[in-house]
């Protein structure tokens, strides 16, 4: 499975869709706590063991990209 990052395409985006990308983590991987950027909106990197339909699920919220990375 590819690891990916998360980023927003701006500041509303992110107030809007962040807790939802959450849930969908703790669903998908178990957790929602993965190391952040500081910056607004943050960047989430080393995100790991997502299937395929929780990225799907990501990418289907409006403003948010999905960057994978193979192992």
């Amino acid at each position: 499975m590819p690891h990916i990052t998360i980023t927003w395409y701006g500041i509303q985006e992110w107030e809007m869709t962040r807790e939802r990308v959450n849930k969908i983590l703790e669903k998908h991987t178990g957790t929602s706590e993965y190391p952040q950027t500081k910056s607004l909106p943050p960047i989430m990197i080393g995100i790991q063991n997502c299937p395929q339909d929780g990225i799907e699920e990501l990418k289907a919220l409006p403003g948010v990209n999905i960057r994978g990375m193979d192992d």
